[in-house]
């Protein structure tokens, strides 16, 4: 039996990881409308462009063919900046706490009423939450900054 509560506790993260990376590719292929058909007429190649270049994106860059094109299109300013940043790292604490979570909860299954183990499954559940309020929060007040400065 506790090989198996021990397996089970090695594989379930993984399993959660997993899972958690799947949702959110599905999400973002969604987002990116290439969960479908294509509509009739929108993009691909048939056709001739826009910029009549015979190829190639419809806005060729302006700079010439050999200049550098910035990879940070939609960010403008400081605040965008930490906006983007504070995405990324929710993108990676989002599992990690979930994670956390999953853990406390086998704490507390496995503790079989040990009061010393049911404290620290309640502690590590406690911390995983403030982890999660922090984390939220702080992309919070980087929206509330941004829309401040965004209104002087």
């Amino acid at each position: 039996m506790k090989k198996l509560v021990h397996t089970i506790k090695l594989l379930t993260p993984a399993i959660s990881v997993f899972g958690l990376m799947a949702a959110t590719s599905f999400n973002q292929a969604l987002a990116q409308g290439s969960a479908g058909p294509n509509p009739a007429g929108s993009g691909g190649s048939a056709g001739p462009n826009p910029a009549g270049n015979g190829g190639g994106s419809a806005t060729p860059n302006p700079a010439g063919p050999g200049a550098l094109q910035n990879p940070l299109n939609n960010i403008n300013g400081v605040e965008d900046l930490l906006v983007a940043i504070l995405e990324v790292l929710i993108i990676i604490a989002v599992p990690i706490i979930v994670i956390f979570i999953i853990l406390a909860g086998f704490k507390y299954v496995t503790a079989r009423g040990n009061a010393q183990q049911i404290q620290e499954a309640s502690r590590a559940l406690t911390y995983a939450i403030i982890g999660a309020v922090l984390v939220v929060g702080a992309l919070a007040i980087a929206e509330i900054i941004k829309n401040l400065v965004a209104a002087f």
